[in-house]
């Protein structure tokens, strides 16, 4: 077993960036047909949860409870919806923004549904798995995620900071307007990391990521309806 700080980190990172190259890879290699209704990402985020559950049961030989799956300490509380509000917030300045109200997307049930089960739900979900449930207990001291009192600590910013890596690909297709995704989805590192951390669960971490995605695209989505 793993004691050393130093040593845990360099071997959560090694392992968890490699499960994410893979996916990525694997989403370029094995593509699906575009006019179809499950997108490209599918692959990626199916390889990420296999590979990360198959690291966990294989590698490490490890429960699930003790990477997150588990309710823990978890008991929801309405107020973890107001997490919704710093990107539906965003939303809405972009779309005030000149130009910022121009879409070329047509919005059908058809794209709804796809985009509330592949990212709402499914990009979510695997996305935690990795970060939060993989990552983040291996970089815990002794396997299990133990709340902190008003501190992040290592292993929150560092799983943290990972998933605001992964959005770096995006500075190929947007370029400088990258760098607000990437904050965003830092900022959804920090948070998620200490819910799992407080609560043992990842639950809350997932509730959390959904709730970013639902804010960047229900406000859009409400403002389009009621102009239709």
């Amino acid at each position: 077993m793993i004691t050393s700080r130093p040593a845990r980190v360099a071997l959560g990172l090694a392992v968890s960036a490699g499960v994410a190259l893979l996916a990525l890879f694997a989403g370029h290699v094995a593509p699906l047909p575009d006019d179809g209704f499950v997108p490209g990402s599918f692959v990626t985020h199916a390889v990420m949860l296999v590979l990360s559950l198959a690291i966990i049961r294989l590698v490490f030989r490890r429960s699930l409870a003790d990477f997150g799956f588990t309710r823990g300490t978890y008991r929801f509380k309405p107020n973890i919806l107001l997490w919704v509000l710093p990107t539906a917030a965003l939303s809405l300045l972009s779309m005030l923004a000149p130009g910022g109200g121009e879409s070329t997307d047509v919005l059908t049930w058809r794209s709804v549904l796809h985009r509330v089960v592949f990212v709402w739900i499914w990009a979510s979900f695997c996305e935690e798995v990795l970060t939060r449930g993989l990552l983040q207990t291996l970089l815990s001291t002794d396997g299990e995620v133990r709340p902190r009192a008003a501190r992040f600590s290592i292993p929150v910013v560092v799983s943290g900071l990972f998933f605001g890596a992964m959005h770096l690909v995006l500075v190929k297709s947007m370029g400088a307007m990258a760098a607000v995704p990437i904050a965003l989805a830092t900022l959804l590192g920090f948070l998620a990391a200490r819910y799992r951390e407080l609560t043992g669960s990842l639950i809350p971490a997932v509730i959390v990521h959904v709730l970013f995605n639902v804010g960047g695209m229900l406000p859009g989505w409400i403002v389009r309806w009621a102009a239709g």
